[in-house]
């Protein structure tokens, strides 16, 4: 039953009367729970906004918007590698057919695995509109997926390499992307060679400062760029084709098998630099949660992939006519009038082009989060639009001094090429492994479905094999970067699975709907024992006569009235001896209640109610948390009024105060908040809450932030060392109790105030 009802409040030295509405439901009879909202339901569709709203038949207009974007943040990676592929593939100068050979390989590579399997497929696996490894990892390790758990452990597991091998390509690909621009200056300065590391790291210092400005508008900024460099390049391959018409006949697939069949071991060695032609595939799938599907799609289809494509064409065609310009096959195809304007746009471009690969990592780390795979840094969301768009300071500054340090050690774009390749083609192979996998356990796909797809994992085994050549010339740099980076998620994965493990073995919670009769806070489990007072805190009143019914069972008649309080007087506390508190768990109180003489007073503890208001940080919205019990055991103290917060980030930007708030009341002085806060909103205010559901629910909360105490825990990890074998366990646990020192999970974007907050010590042996 819901009624909505006026609530008159009356303050002391004014008599205004101020009219609130809210909907009541509910006191169950076990623990007096009583269930006060204020219009707090949200839609319960969770599907990504982006995922449904941003195609061209619904939205056009965002649709442009964002597919303009994603030019300039996702595909400049792509978009510039025609700088330098073709001189990488090629250490001699080619006859025609190579040529035409090698160009097929390029073409059909950008077809193949690009357009048809990332573009078409792989976007179609976004777990609530976030892309990446973690998102085919959400879909598999869901509670409706019948895996069995060690199953689904390993593919978090696998999931965690597949990140962290991306990381390590985000410290590669801003490095070899600046310097490959800047190195067309000493074309025709050679006497900037020496310059061209530190121009680099300018260049790179600025790029990694301008990230906190966010994603839409650094793509407001980047995207008319990137359009204009599109356009030229795809002009100036035209141009170079209808030069040699010829070269055209690598769209014939034929050409790249027969090449790789003619040129054998050659033809081997350098798929890995066809390769490079992908570069930043797996960042496009990451950073589908910063645009959506059908942007991202558009943008390549439409504009990325006919601009880079004939340009390939036009650099092969350059070099049928004149093999000898194989040292910088891309300036050399422009006019030499444009010489120095494409250099400022190419070096405009390649900056551009690292941003794929930085937001790409902000989305899985943001995943990573999400999954306890990584320690829980500051997120900031910078779009109220969309909820993927983010900035992770600690990150960015992280894969900046990587980037500086890879810059400096490598010295040329040349030498680092040689080292890229490797850890993106592994994410590529375990991206499509999970992909054939959510094809199957996920969504249901019968066998012949999902047979074909097993081409594309060909094709990335055998690209794989090309690319691990590049291990002993620089690839284990990128290996040692995904190895770290590895190895933090693991210690933070393996030691939140182990404390988790601990708190459901060693730690109590009680059921809500006991908590009250749990303590005694009823009138015949109580006795006086003295006065206190509490000033300012208000006691909850109705004002109009209310029928309240069980929820749990719709055939309850145990319904009751609260008369009307006229006033709202001052509460006078009573500390009161609350003699035999259970303090086990639910069973012995249900036990304890039916039988008065059932033994279990050994498992009783004697408390006092202390008259002030006690706060408690809470995840659940049925049981108690862990910091309540532990303060209960320790203290033998007992809030008078006793409330849980549990906070709830949704996918909205922000949340309207009049639908925040969901409170629950349990006995007399028992109360659980709910609060949904936007992902937009930062610097929440335990607070702010409280005053709200005192204005809006009438919960006694006092005037002064000071009189009201914020409880929170503070996990310490101790690391068994019994056991032969616990040396196994035992490293990543150190690392992981260093890290949970460092990082200790609170509540995400809450603001405490040090004055009345106190952290309640909880001792894990792992």
């Amino acid at each position: 039953m819901e009624t909505a009802i006026d609530v008159d409040k009356t303050d002391g030295d004014n008599n205004s009367k101020e009219k609130i509405e809210h909907r009541t439901s509910t006191i169950k009879k076990l623990g007096n729970e009583k269930r006060i909202s204020s219009d707090s339901t949200t839609s319960s569709d969770d599907e990504h906004a982006l995922v449904t709203d941003i195609t061209p038949c619904v939205n056009l207009s965002l649709f442009l918007s964002l597919t303009i974007r994603s030019v300039g943040i996702i595909f400049g990676d792509i978009g510039t590698s025609p700088l330098y592929v073709v001189n990488t593939i090629f250490d001699y100068q080619p006859t025609e057919a190579q040529c035409i050979g090698a160009i097929s390989l390029i073409v059909w590579n950008l077809i193949v695995v690009v357009s048809i399997k990332y573009a078409i497929f792989i976007l179609m696996a976004d777990n609530h509109g976030e892309g990446g490894t973690f998102a085919l990892c959400g879909l598999l390790t869901d509670e409706k997926i019948k895996l069995s758990r060690k199953v689904k452990r390993g593919i978090i597991i696998v999931s965690l390499i597949a990140a962290s091998m991306l990381l390590g390509d985000g410290a590669l690909t801003p490095a070899v992307s600046v310097l490959s621009a800047i190195e067309g200056l000493t074309i025709d300065v050679p006497s900037l060679t020496s310059w061209t590391v530190p121009i680099g790291v300018i260049i790179i210092v600025i790029l990694f400062l301008v990230q906190r400005w966010g994603t839409s508008k650094i793509g407001i900024a980047f995207g008319p760029i990137m359009f204009l460099w599109f356009i030229t390049i795809f002009t100036v391959g035209v141009w170079r084709v209808t030069m040699r018409p010829a070269i055209l006949r690598a769209f014939n697939p034929w050409e790249a098998f027969h090449y790789l069949l003619k040129e054998k071991t050659r033809g081997f060695y350098q798929i890995g630099g066809v390769f490079l032609s992908a570069t930043g595939l797996e960042a496009l799938y990451a950073d589908l949660g910063h645009f959506g599907r059908w942007p991202v799609r558009s943008a390549w289809l439409f504009i990325v992939f006919p601009a880079v494509l004939f340009n390939y064409l036009g650099q092969g065609a350059l070099l049928i006519a004149n093999p000898t310009l194989i040292d910088n096959p891309f300036y050399h195809s422009i006019p030499k009038w444009s010489h120095w304007p494409m250099i400022v746009l190419a070096t405009a471009a390649t900056i551009i082009a690292s941003q794929a690969i930085i937001t790409g990592s902000f989305s899985l780390i943001s995943q990573a989060i999400g999954m306890e795979c990584s320690v829980p840094f500051k997120i900031y969301h910078t779009s109220k639009t969309i909820i993927g768009q983010i900035y992770i300071p600690a990150i960015n500054y992280v894969l900046m001094c990587l980037t500086i340090i890879i810059m400096v050690g490598f010295g040329k774009s040349s030498k680092i090429t040689n080292a890229y390749g490797v850890t993106v083609c592994s994410v590529m192979l375990i991206t499509t492994v999970l992909y054939m996998c959510v094809m199957h356990f996920t969504w249901k796909k019968p066998w012949y479905f999902i047979l074909p797809f097993g081409l594309f994992l060909i094709i990335d085994m055998y690209t794989w094999a090309s690319n691990a050549t590049k291990i002993p010339s620089g690839g284990w740099v990128a290996i040692v970067i995904s190895v770290v980076f590895f190895t933090f998620g693991f210690c933070w994965y393996f030691g939140q699975m182990n404390l988790h493990r601990f708190q459901k073995v060693h730690t109590q919670t009680t059921s809500l709907h006991t908590l009250a009769i749990r303590l005694g806070l009823t009138s015949g489990n109580t006795r006086e024992n003295s006065r206190y007072s509490l000033p300012d805190l208000p006691m909850i009143s109705t004002a109009n006569p209310i029928d309240f019914h069980d929820d749990s069972d719709s055939n309850s008649d145990d319904e009751f009235q609260v008369k009307n309080k006229k006033t709202l007087p001052k509460v006078h506390s009573r500390v009161r001896l609350v003699e035999n508190i259970p303090v086990r768990s639910v069973s012995i109180i249900s036990s304890y209640l039916h039988d008065s003489n059932n033994g279990y007073e050994d498992n009783t503890i004697p408390a006092v109610v202390t008259p002030f208001v006690g706060c408690f940080l809470s995840s659940s919205t049925k049981h108690t948390p862990h910091v309540f019990e532990n303060y209960l055991t320790r203290t033998s103290s007992v809030p008078q009024v006793i409330i849980f917060l549990h906070i709830v980030h949704t996918k909205t930007s922000t949340v309207n105060d009049n639908k925040r708030l969901t409170v629950k009341q349990y006995g007399d002085s028992i109360y659980h908040i709910t609060a949904l806060y936007g992902y937009s909103e930062n610097r929440i205010k335990p607070f702010d809450i409280l005053l709200l559901a005192h204005n809006q629910c009438r919960v006694p909360i006092p005037d002064d932030e000071l009189k009201l105490t914020l409880f929170i825990p503070n996990a310490t990890i101790k690391v068994s060392t019994k056991g032969w074998r616990s040396w196994i366990r035992r490293w990543p646990l150190y690392l992981y109790s260093i890290l949970k020192s460092i990082y200790p999970g609170a509540a995400v974007n809450v603001k405490l105030n040090p004055e009345n907050t106190i952290n309640i010590g909880i001792l894990a042996k792992l």
